[in-house]
């Protein structure tokens, strides 16, 4: 069952290759069909093409979106207080750590806010940014 449906995709596949490198003057003779039909069968072809795309569009939408929703789990999922307790330091230390032994991702940035103090609060959500995009494991053994 399986060789006839895999035979009849080759024989279509074949079929759609001839008739799409004929001219329509041979498709014309040889299917006995008028132009306005050819004009036809081909606006229907290019209405599906495009509602396919239009649909393949739509897919990777949603599967970015869906990409999109696990790594929003995924940072909410981070347990700094944990990771810190884990580590017997504060987040401030494991930045200066991670600063110290270029571990830090080259395109960081942190805003400095009014000149006020970077707070506790603000080195705990770095660490979680940081977790959330994979540059801190958490499960690292040897860090």
């Amino acid at each position: 069952m399986m060789a006839n449906k895999e035979m009849n995709n080759l024989l279509d596949d074949i079929m759609i290759e001839k008739i799409a490198s004929a001219s329509v003057s041979e498709l014309m003779a040889e299917y006995n069909i008028t132009a306005d039909e050819i004009q036809t069968t081909q606006s229907r072809f290019l209405d599906s093409v495009k509602k396919h795309k239009q649909q393949l569009k739509k897919n990777r939408l949603k599967d970015a979106r869906l990409q999109l929703e696990a790594e929003k789990k995924k940072h909410d999922a981070v347990d700094v207080a944990a990771f810190l307790a884990k580590k017997g330091k504060d987040a401030k230390a494991i930045l200066i750590d991670l600063l110290v032994q270029q571990k830090l991702p080259e395109n960081l940035t942190v805003a400095h806010r009014e000149g006020k103090e970077f707070t506790d609060e603000d080195a705990n959500q770095i660490i979680a940014n940081l977790i959330a995009m994979g540059v801190i494991d958490v499960d690292d053994k040897g860090d």
